[in-house]
């Protein structure tokens, strides 16, 4: 297996703690994006009994809301930070979540042909720095599903992304608890890939502030790209929707007779 750097386990060890600090309102994403993907399941024949693994869980966006829909839902991540963040969302909220620390690209936890669906949001596959990370991950999602089952991803469109560095994309201001956090992240580009930086500031009732740079690294796989690499590791049914969540959403299923 490839060494776990490229998935940058530290930068979201890093952010677990704050992440929630990126939205307006986690609780409603949460919500909003349970409901999101539990009909696109149910559209998939994929009922709340059914096995469905997040493989890039982080905190728990996907998996707390999924979840609280009454979802056989279980989780992993490369990042301990992020995984411990979840275990606390889903004890808080008196939810069973199975969750562990791993990489998606060979889920040992997961056995052979179980999975009615493996999860993998919030661009989390371009983590993945080259094309054969990427296809050793589907290979491996391909043997952990049950014949008919489907990987679901939501990633970035960058063929229609301009390539402009440094891009500057603030996420906004936002109030959390009487205090406020303002979020931006700095794109500077390098060929097919490019280097994130989030600058995250936070300013408490007692006009304290403090900003953390947290540094990523991602390659800009396109979306065509992706359904080749799903379609050459012998999934089909390849397909892109646009309205299911705020990124595309690609799904590829494993053919029944396999």
């Amino acid at each position: 297996m490839n060494a776990p750097a490229p998935m940058n386990a530290a930068f979201y060890d890093s952010l677990a703690p704050h992440y929630h600090l990126l939205y307006p309102d986690w609780e409603r994403a949460v919500c909003e994006q349970g409901k999101a993907l539990s009909s696109l399941l149910r559209d998939l024949g994929i009922g709340v009994e059914d096995p469905v693994h997040d493989a890039a869980c982080g905190i728990g966006t996907q998996t707390i809301g999924l979840a609280s829909l009454g979802h056989n839902v279980t989780a992993s991540d490369i990042s301990p930070g992020a995984v411990q963040r979840l275990k606390t969302e889903t004890q808080a909220r008196g939810l069973q979540v199975r969750s562990q620390v791993e990489d998606l690209r060979d889920l040992h936890g997961v056995p052979s042909g179980t999975l009615a669906a493996i999860l993998a949001c919030d661009n989390s596959i371009p983590h993945l720095l080259t094309d054969a990370e990427i296809a050793q991950a589907f290979k491996v999602w391909w043997d952990r599903l049950r014949p008919g089952g489907v990987a679901v991803v939501s990633v970035r469109d960058y063929a229609n992304i301009p390539r402009i560095s440094p891009d500057v994309r603030p996420y906004g201001l936002y109030y959390h608890n009487g205090c406020r956090s303002l979020a931006v992240q700095v794109w500077e580009w390098d060929g097919e890939y490019y280097d994130l930086s989030i600058y995250l500031t936070t300013e408490t009732r007692d006009e304290k502030c403090e900003t953390r740079v947290l540094r990523s690294k991602y390659y800009a796989v396109s979306i065509e790209r992706l359904c080749g690499l799903f379609a050459n590791t012998g999934f089909v049914n390849v397909q892109r929707r646009d309205d299911v969540l705020f990124q595309p959403v690609l799904i590829a299923q494993k053919p029944n007779a396999a």
